[in-house]
């Protein structure tokens, strides 16, 4: 008797309901995500429910078309596979006949992909034949195996759960993508429910050609085939051949994505959001719970045009060491897992193979010495891993005794160790058989950025810069990321000053970014709502200028004044701004007291003053507010989202409040200024009086408590206009609540 699946209707919020079935469950179990009497464990259950909700907004297979575009965002080496692994399961749960993965851009991580997927699925331990997995398909039989699978799925008396869903990996490469479009073109499409996953959606899939089309005034939609880049046609082209599609962007650098122009072709209109399980360890771990386990590379020895390396640096020395120790420890305790140590000194292939001798040379002296009778260089040598066994003992309990680890088992360790060079520069890039040996060095640079997995990775030595600072691509080279947690205190990253401080920048943008997000991704809110601001430093770039058709711009919100430029550009606004200040003083009046002064102030210079909370301040007065001008709301929406964001850390914070040259709520002067040729207000605050001599008042840009948020309230008479009682705020942002904002209007 045949399995029936019954895939059940849309709810009212427009999302369907998946059926979680056979393949689905049996992913999990064989994982080992299940507890002793057979239910998930808490990875699995949270693994399954992530992957249930990203179904529900994919397309309902019962739906005979479908052209959706989504992006899932989870951290670096955080367990991506894993998901899209499952969701391929659940789409064979839910009768989707179609599963592309576009893996990478190399060979070696397209093969990474489809022996993960062919291992996970269990393909080729299993005879049910409910699967065909096809890689890089070319030929006249790829054809015919995909139109035989299909043709199961509509004839009515072949039994459904020996339908196959055909699972093809394509590699993310120009030609492969056109055999694949080839083969696709002579199928018949029409209601074959089709997933494609796009793994490292923001690599290479992207229109580079985007900026130029900017400059070029082509509207975003008006873009011909010969007017963008060729991946990016070709992947367009693949999503075009299916009637009922899903289109998914898997990525732990969701910049590009986010920021090209919502009218482009592969703009996400949904998001999902990841969680990693509690044994990850990313960047919150290694750059601010830990930060004892990053070592700065002192600015001499990272190796540049201006500053030749003739030896092996110190701190490589320091870091082969600490590694070493590291094995020695594995293997005692038993640790069966791969110890493995990633050396990143730049991109160039001479430079890696430079680093690689050092190393080699150091690792044959060492055990030379080691192995040599006692004389003065091997105690030095002995007592020099005293120093890094000192700096392990801080951080890894139970450390076994220096003595033990030392001796024999400390030259086993250095002698068998494996050291490659990880590019191609002797041809293909070589593949590592991690099962081969307990220990690795791999000494490289682009082969082992993104995608690229490394087992036990324990020490990093990268003494790369960090470029042209784009956050995407020195984010993809935190290799030393990942599952690490019963072994976090044996790792150690040497970086230089410069990228230990765009890490923290990027751990600060990458949560941020995330918590906006979060509202859109519980809401399944249509991702063209979303503001697309973020904070970054000033030092860093969000991605690559070419496949950005918008513009971005920039903040900076600390130790200055926010002031309105016009807040006169929307006659409505001048009076629900002018009741939105007045209703909220009114709650608030019973706080305000003359501010201190001089005694000699004039009565523009005299001001009413309060301490409020923060939180009722950006809830009931600043958010009321409302500014047209683009100068004044794009900044303006940045602003709340600063003060948001700090008041999620710190709830209780309190503001003072000014109501300038005010003696009551009653008795409030209100203020005469200039309208500039820009028709903004030439100067909206009043200057130091005198300039020389005893100062009666410093100036309305003193009037502010230096460390604590300062609002101040104006009402204007605008000179030579009808416009009368204005409200206005200047907001003064101290220093330590100091953030970089960019957006792009």
């Amino acid at each position: 008797m045949s399995e029936q699946i019954e895939i059940q209707e849309v709810n009212q919020n427009g999302i369907w309901n998946p059926f979680v079935g056979e393949e689905t469950n049996e992913l999990l179990r064989s994982k080992g995500f299940t507890n002793t009497d057979g239910t998930l464990n808490e990875n699995g259950a949270r693994i399954l429910d992530e992957t249930y909700r990203i179904m529900q907004v994919c397309g309902n297979p019962n739906d005979a078309t479908n052209n959706e575009t989504g992006i899932v965002i989870g951290y670096v080496q955080s367990g991506k596979t894993l998901s899209f692994t499952t969701l391929t399961a659940l789409a064979r749960d839910n009768n989707y006949q179609i599963v592309i993965v576009i893996a990478g851009i190399s060979s070696n991580l397209v093969n990474q992909s489809t022996q993960r997927l062919a291992s996970d699925l269990r393909l080729n331990t299993r005879y049910d034949r409910k699967w065909t997995l096809l890689q890089n398909p070319t030929r006249t039989e790829d054809f015919e195996t995909i139109e035989t699978s299909l043709a199961q799925w509509v004839d009515p008396t072949f039994p459904n759960e020996r339908c196959r869903t055909v699972l093809i990996t394509v590699m993310k490469n120009t030609s492969h993508l056109n055999n694949l479009l080839n083969i696709l073109q002579g199928l018949t499409l029409a209601n074959v429910p089709t997933l494609i996953i796009d793994d490292e959606g923001d690599q290479a899939s992207l229109n580079i050609r985007a900026r130029w089309a900017a400059r070029q005034n082509i509207d975003i939609e008006d873009l011909t085939e010969n007017q963008v880049s060729t991946i990016y046609r070709r992947i367009n082209a693949i999503k075009s051949i299916f009637p009922h599609n899903t289109f998914l962007q898997y990525t732990a650098t969701p910049q590009a994505n986010l920021f090209i122009n919502i009218m482009d072709r592969l703009s996400p209109n949904f998001i999902k959001l990841l969680t990693p399980g509690k044994e990850y360890t990313g960047g919150v771990e290694f750059f601010i719970n830990h930060t004892n386990l990053v070592i700065e590379i002192p600015q001499i020895e990272i190796p540049t045009h201006d500053n030749i390396l003739y030896e092996i640096p110190d701190s490589l020395l320091d870091a082969l060491k600490i590694f070493f120790l590291g094995v020695v420890a594995g293997e005692i305790q038993n640790n069966h897992r791969n110890r493995t140590m990633l050396v990143h000194p730049s991109r160039l292939q001479g430079d890696h193979n430079e680093f690689t001798n050092w190393i080699r040379t150091t690792c044959y002296s060492w055990q030379r010495l080691l192995s040599g009778s006692d004389n003065e260089e091997k105690r030095e040598l002995i007592e020099s891993f005293k120093n890094s066994y000192s700096q392990l003992q801080q951080t890894v309990e139970n450390l076994p005794e220096f003595e033990i680890l030392t001796g024999i088992k400390l030259i086993h360790a250095i002698r068998y160790t494996q050291i490659v060079e990880v590019n191609s520069r002797n041809g293909s890039t070589p593949q590592i058989s991690w099962q081969d040996f307990y220990s690795w060095i791999l000494v490289g640079g682009q082969s082992m950025d993104r995608g690229f997995t490394v087992e036990g990775l324990t020490v990093t030595y990268m003494p790369r810069n960090i470029g042209t600072g784009n956050v995407d691509t020195i984010q993809q080279r935190a290799r030393f990321f990942g599952y690490k947690k019963n072994y976090l205190g044996f790792c150690r990253v040497f970086l230089d000053q410069v990228t230990i401080d765009s890490y923290n920048y990027i751990v600060e943008h990458e949560e941020d970014v995330r918590n906006r997000l979060i509202e859109f991704d519980i809401d399944n809110s249509h991702l063209n709502d979303w503001e697309r601001v973020a904070v970054l430093d000033q030092m860093l770039n969000l991605t690559r200028a070419n496949i950005l058709y918008d513009d971005v711009e920039r903040d900076r919100f600390g130790n200055d004044w926010f002031r309105i430029n016009a807040p006169h550009d929307t006659e409505e606004y001048i009076k629900t701004n002018r009741n939105s200040i007045f209703e909220f003083l009114e709650t608030q009046s019973a706080f305000f007291s003359e501010d201190s002064g001089h005694i000699n102030r004039t009565d523009d210079q005299k001001h009413l003053l309060a301490k409020l909370s923060l939180k009722d301040c950006l809830e009931h007065l600043l958010n009321k507010l409302k500014y047209t001008r683009e100068s004044d709301s794009a900044t303006y929406s940045s602003l709340r989202g600063v003060l948001k964001r700090y008041l999620e850390g710190y709830p209780n914070e309190e503001c003072s409040v000014y109501l300038m040259s005010a003696n009551s709520l009653t008795d409030w002067k209100r203020r005469k200024r200039k309208l500039d040729r820009n028709d903004e207000i030439q100067q909206l605050f009043q200057g130091r009086n005198p300039r020389t001599g005893e100062v009666i008042y410093p100036g309305d840009s003193e009037i502010k408590d230096e460390n604590v948020i300062t609002i101040q309230i104006h009402l204007l008479d605008l000179r030579d206009t009808d416009f009368v009682s204005v409200p206005t705020v200047a907001i003064w942002i101290p220093e330590r609540m100091g953030k970089d904002i960019i957006r792009q209007v």
